[in-house]
């Protein structure tokens, strides 16, 4: 472990035995530098303000690196304990102060108190994460911890003195804190204080910092290099660190830096890293590995929450060398952009909307982009209203429980959300809902000896309502065809191809929003069908097909 130590009398700031008190800890927007000494000096005042209050935790949330960094240590330094919160929306932010928990803000004050590192090491930080069951998780980590990670880091990756940190993901969780502020001031190094947010910007940047002669290395995550131009080159950058999610096969390829990418979590810390889209994972210095039933990975390193095993909730095939494989999660926490949001917690909060009557969080894929997207049950006051007009009213609802990342973006309404055979809510229709779009919602099924049955529910952005008509659509003849052959196919695999109809007949039209009843029987090679309503018969008749051998 290294240490921190602060030199009174001669008005000097060690770590790791080194001086660095001239050394540049920080540069703002016009390249103005701020050193550790005076960061230091900082620290001191705001932890006079802060030694007054008599609340033994604060909330922290500060967009600006530098003063997030001041009013992190100040917090730690009166022996407070420092709450991280994932975001800070009026919900939240009442919650805690219900719990006598306020957020700090930065004050101006001549007060100030000494540093004592010793007790600082064992400051205790708490991140706020997402259990499997929804609920807000708090994780309580040690500043040791994470300066034992950062050690580790810095005996991991070659990085220049003169290196100056970017990044475009936040310092506010762990991931940015790690990588872009207590890193550099662990070490020596030094931060750029704004959070870039475009791949201009960190261009930009980096000639800036080349005219001082410095060379950079750039902490960013999936969400932003998976949206970076080919005609974009960086400039004096030593490395890209990627984490927060799965970096997309190919995106190596548009950028002409090495790409780092790092798995961990709140919990455990940097778990392991790879170079390469096909490369397994490897464990980072100090990081054991394992798994448990389901292979479950688990880990233990002087740098997680407990020197104890940690479990991931990751799934992996272990190779030699602590190397291994990721194949998925064993729950429902997701990471989007550089957040980690649990599925659950977003349908908690959305299910406490008095217009909701039931949903179903998940994660699809809309313009080469994973986004949040949401299936619901609306409550009879909303149902009759336009589609754009009610997820405008829902996601202005939301503000005030969610952070703007965890309001799905893409939505969905059915008469009832759609359950399988063993009456399980159907995950895969779910998600196929924002697909192609093309045939209706299956809300239940059922089998009675040779007959299959499906409730259909038809949605009003299928594609086969579009042209017919538009002032009253209705769902073509033409498209009932196919989606039967659809359903067909999917109960009887060695049906072929359709060759042939008989008796097709179609008595009322299908609008939408209706939900009908799609009856199939097959004798031989041929497949009824009846659509009905009510009892009421809307269309009928028999497919013929070729059949495989």
């Amino acid at each position: 472990m290294v240490s921190l130590s602060y030199v009174r009398d001669s008005k000097k700031f060690t770590m790791n035995h080194i001086d660095y008190a001239d050394r540049i800890l920080c540069w703002d927007s016009h390249l103005t530098a701020i050193t550790f000494n005076a960061f230091w000096q900082d620290v001191e005042q705001q932890a006079g303000i802060l030694s007054e209050s008599t609340c033994t935790e604060m909330a922290l949330w500060e967009a600006d690196s530098y003063d997030f960094l001041v009013l992190f240590f100040a917090v730690l330094t009166t022996g407070k304990t420092l709450i991280l919160p994932p975001n800070r929306v009026p919900a939240l932010e009442k919650q805690l102060q219900d719990q006598n928990i306020y957020f700090v803000e930065r004050q101006t004050s001549h007060q100030s108190i000494c540093i004592d590192f010793k007790l600082l090491e064992q400051a205790k930080i708490v991140f706020f994460t997402s259990g499997s069951t929804g609920k807000p998780k708090q994780i309580v980590r040690y500043l040791k911890q994470l300066l034992n990670e950062v050690t580790c880091l810095e005996q991991h990756f070659y990085l220049p003195k003169q290196s100056v940190a970017i990044a475009t993901v936040s310092h506010q969780h762990i991931y940015g804190l790690l990588f872009k502020l207590l890193w550099p001031l662990h070490t020596g190094r030094s931060f750029y204080r704004e959070q870039l947010l475009y791949p201009e910007y960190v261009v930009q940047m980096q000639h800036r910092l080349l005219g001082l002669e410095l060379s950079n290395y750039l902490i960013s995550s999936p969400a932003l290099l998976k949206r970076w131009s080919s005609g974009i080159d960086l400039t004096a950058c030593e490395s890209i660190f990627s984490s927060g999610g799965k970096l997309d096969s190919g995106i190596r390829e548009n950028i002409n830096v090495d790409i780092c990418e790092i798995l961990g979590s709140s919990e455990t810390g940097g778990i392991a890293y790879k170079k390469s889209d096909d490369a397994l994972w490897s464990a980072l210095q100090g990081v054991e590995i394992g798994t448990i039933e389901n292979q479950q990975l688990r880990v233990r390193s002087t740098h997680a929450m407990t020197t104890d095993w940690v479990l991931t909730g990751d799934r992996v095939d272990l190779y030699p060398n602590q190397c291994f494989k990721l194949l998925g999660r064993v729950d429902r926490i997701v990471k989007l952009e550089e957040k980690r949001l649990s599925l659950d917690a977003i349908e908690c909060a959305i299910l406490q909307l008095d217009q909701i009557e039931q949903c179903h969080v998940l994660m699809v894929e809309h313009e080469h982009r994973q986004v949040l997207a949401c299936v619901a049950v609306l409550s009879d006051a909303l149902k009759l209203e336009a589609k754009p007009i009610v997820v405008a009213h829902l996601k202005k609802e939301l503000t005030c429980l969610l952070e703007k990342i965890a309001i799905p973006r893409r939505w969905r309404f059915l008469s009832k959300m759609p359950i399988n055979s063993q009456s399980k809510i159907n995950h895969q229709n779910l998600k196929e809902l924002f697909d192609k779009n093309l045939y209706p919602m299956v809300l239940s099924e059922y089998i009675e000896q040779d007959h299959y049955g499906f409730e259909l529910e038809f949605l009003p952005d299928l594609l086969c309502f579009k042209g017919h008509f538009p002032n009253q659509p209705v769902y073509p003849g033409v498209g009932q065809i196919a989606f039967v052959d659809h359903f067909a196919k999917q109960i009887w695999s060695d049906l072929d191809w359709c060759c042939g109809y008989e008796q097709l007949k179609f008595q009322e039209v299908i609008q939408p929003n209706q939900v009908v009843i799609l009856a199939l029987s097959r004798k031989a090679h041929k497949v009824s069908f009846k659509i009905s309503i009510n009892g009421k018969a809307l269309a009928s008749g028999r497919f013929v097909y070729e059949c495989q051998i």
